[in-house]
């Protein structure tokens, strides 16, 4: 029999019709109702479990950002310019005023979060950041502005960094700085690059640096050499020393060193890299001593001199820095010499 119906709140629509046409259907039977009652279970377990994973998800996010900052990150700010393919470098740490443009907002930046090509840096009067780039480490001070090339290139606008590495070039330049005077390139060494309004000054601290001037020629520079860039063209190449005052800065956010387990004489090595200066072993025993001398603790939170106190503390060996440039060790009770 045929039923017609008027479109309104309260008419049945097309489903329903046809549900009404079709007439009751014979119950299932109760092992059916049990097998589709146990498939909706399982299928409702797996959507709470999904959602309990994702909720752990972000709070381990934010957990991990916390701990982040409780270590260092005083501030962090992520900007909102667009994101490139590739990845140009690793965040490792960052103090003071530091802000970190081309990365999506609902990405954290946490130690070890990869920084895609196009990020900017910018730091303030309180501001470091350190970033892994190319295998190279790379310190940025404050009131800097630096950029993020294709791997292993960095454009330096203003300010300083410090780059470092422990193993030469190979067969090239791995890392490259862009700047308005020039580009410096990394040959197996530590050195620091200043960019102000009007010059460029690169020091090589150790290894070899290559620079090539803007529209100039090319300079190869090696330990305790230097060279000043003026806007215009002037080129004056300088003499520097690898410690010292002009290297201060580079102490104020520098990867931790785990002494923990570690000898004497990785600890020691570690200093005289980070502070530039020459280590000398005094006496004929000291070098096998500091060899089999093992350290316990963390130097965490500390500067090399600092930790320098604190770690020849708690050792038989006194430390003298009397002589420029020198770090000289010496087992406690020996004859000083000169």
């Amino acid at each position: 029999m045929k039923q017609d119906y008027e479109r309104g709140s309260d008419a049945p629509d097309d489903v329903g019709r046809l549900i009404a046409l079709a007439g009751r259907r014979p119950a299932p039977d109760a092992k059916m109702q049990e097998s589709v009652r146990g498939a909706v279970e399982q299928a409702w377990n797996a959507t709470v479990a999904q959602r309990n994973f994702r909720r752990r998800s972000l709070w381990l996010s934010a957990a991990a950002t916390v701990a982040a900052i409780t270590v260092g990150l005083l501030w962090l700010g992520v900007g909102r310019e667009p994101i490139a393919p590739s990845d140009a470098a690793t965040f490792v740490a960052a103090r003071g005023e530091a802000r970190i443009g081309g990365v999506p907002d609902h990405e954290l930046v946490v130690a070890g979060s990869r920084l895609p090509s196009g990020t900017t840096v910018r730091t303030g009067a309180s501001g470091f950041v350190l970033l892994t780039v190319a295998s190279v480490g790379v310190r940025i001070g404050p009131d800097t502005t630096l950029k993020l090339g294709r791997p292993g290139r960095v454009t330096l606008s203003s300010g300083r960094l410090y780059a470092e590495t422990a193993a030469p070039a190979a067969p090239g330049p791995t890392f490259v700085v862009a700047t308005p005077f020039g580009r410096v390139s990394h040959l197996g060494t530590e050195f620091q690059v200043v960019v102000a309004s009007g010059s460029m000054d690169v020091s090589v601290r150790s290894g070899r640096v290559r620079v090539a001037e803007a529209n100039g020629p090319v300079n190869t520079l090696t330990r305790g050499e230097g060279v000043e860039v003026v806007r215009g063209g002037t080129v004056r190449r300088i003499a520097v020393t690898p410690y010292g005052a002009s290297w201060s800065w580079v102490d104020t956010l520098e990867p931790d060193f785990p002494i923990d387990g570690r000898s004497l004489a990785d600890f020691l090595a570690w200093y005289a890299r980070e502070t530039g200066l020459r280590l000398v072993l005094l006496g004929g025993r000291t070098a096998a001593a500091v060899g089999h001398t093992t350290l316990s603790g963390s130097i965490a939170g500390l500067t090399p001199n600092q930790a320098l106190a604190a770690v020849m503390a708690t050792t038989g060996f006194e430390y003298d820095m009397t002589a420029p440039g020198e770090l000289r060790i010496r087992m406690r009770g020996a004859a000083r010499r000169t």
